[in-house]
């Protein structure tokens, strides 16, 4: 055979497909029985295929922006749409709220179903329940191990994903073999994961939500800000907002306490001196229409303003302490959910380390890489999905097109 894809995930599906375009013998190895699991659960088994605006901007990698935007516009937002909506004859349709575009079924199982049956359609030969155990470079291309034996074939497409939600079946063995194979691995973490408060301090919001906005100096690049959904959760924090921003937290030091990890602060609505000071009314008054009334009263004890507390008796310094509270506020973490609950994997193969318009490996001639595999991660709302259809594609069209 002359390709093998090793993963049927988002990003190795699609380069099955167009690998077996080119001609040549196409296999495509996954370790579990049906593949794609990742896009069962996504959107709450929805799958939102792709945002309807791509934010390169927003990505975190290692590596220069440029290679990123780079590999992001070798397969454009309006190509990859037609691709789902005339070949796969998925058609998407918009979610205004989120800028999310779902398959107009809203089953995440006919996305799936519709890449393995394009990967079959293309040529590709499927086989699940295949765990690869080693790969090894020679002369005359490559040896796998396999559970079900010993392959050879030309080139090689790992498309194996990272670390995150092991239930689905990944558990970083593509790493493994790119690492042993002399590749420069960026340190993995779990990322878009929700985050940890074991202090306690805020058990008795759970479940309020509302929209916020939140940032943090990551000490490494520019300022991270996100806005979004945020929810208070019986263990910490969850919501868009949250997960956009989780990254940070990646070292695991607590913050509860300003204990030496990233501060994040949390604006959970507009506030003023103006709106403090017009007309007299209780303060729990204008807080409640800004947001959630217990997160209210959180706000107003931690300040020690009385809930009976009028805007003509109020102090300076409380006037002070409760617009800061509002707008900017510290949020107490102690850590996150890790790899179980997180959406993606950050850090891997360092995009340095593949030629950024086929994604072959500047280490091993024949090798692809793709997928979640690389140094890059967008923010929820299918940027993830279209940076695995957009690499899965690059690399799947250069391998194929090589035999």
């Amino acid at each position: 055979m002359s390709v093998v894809v090793v993963g049927a995930g988002a990003a190795g599906l699609v380069a099955a497909g167009f690998a077996a375009r080119g001609g040549g013998g196409v296999t495509l190895f996954e370790r579990t029985k049906d593949g794609g699991r990742k896009i069962l659960i996504s959107g709450g088994g929805r799958c939102n295929v792709l945002p309807s605006i791509l934010r390169p901007e927003r990505f975190v990698t290692s590596a220069p922006a440029h290679l990123l935007r780079g590999m992001l516009r070798a397969w454009p937002l309006h190509e990859q749409r037609a691709f789902f909506e005339d070949e796969l004859h998925i058609p998407l349709v918009l979610e205004e709220e989120s800028g999310k575009l779902f398959p107009r079924s809203n089953r995440a199982k006919d996305v799936r179903d519709g890449l393995v049956a394009f990967a079959h359609a293309c040529g590709a030969r499927v086989q699940f329940d295949t765990t690869i155990t080693g790969l090894a470079r020679s002369d005359r291309g490559f040896t796998l191990e396999t559970s079900n034996g010993v392959v050879k074939c030309e080139r090689v497409i790992l498309a194996t994903g990272g670390l995150s939600v092991p239930a689905t079946g990944s558990d970083g063995a593509g790493l493994r073999l790119a690492r042993e194979l002399g590749h420069e691995i960026i340190d993995t973490y779990p990322a878009l994961t929700p985050l940890l408060d074991d202090s306690g301090r805020h058990a008795t919001l759970s479940g309020v939500s509302l929209n916020a906005r939140l940032r943090s100096k990551d000490g490494k690049k520019n300022d991270i800000e996100t806005h979004g959904g945020f929810l208070f959760t019986h263990r910490g924090y969850s919501g868009p907002s949250v997960l956009d921003i989780s990254h940070v937290t990646a070292d695991g030091r607590t913050a509860a306490a300003g204990e030496g990890g990233p501060i994040i602060r949390a604006q959970w609505a507009s506030l003023n001196a103006e709106e403090l000071s017009g007309k007299d009314e209780y303060v729990s008054s204008i807080l409640s229409r800004k947001m959630p009334s217990r997160l209210a009263e959180q706000l107003m004890r931690e300040c020690a303003i009385p809930p009976d507390r009028r805007t003509s008796s109020l102090k300076r310094a409380e006037r002070n302490a409760l617009i800061e509270a509002v707008t900017s506020y510290p949020l107490p973490w102690t850590g996150n959910e890790g790899y179980k609950k997180a959406e993606v994997t950050g850090g891997g193969v360092a995009l340095t380390e593949v030629d950024p318009k086929t994604l072959e490996s500047r280490k091993v001639p024949g090798l692809y890489l793709c997928g979640e595999m690389l140094d890059a991660f967008g923010p929820i709302g299918g940027h993830n999905f279209s940076w695995a259809w957009a690499t899965g594609r690059t690399a799947g069209v250069a391998a194929g097109a090589a035999s």
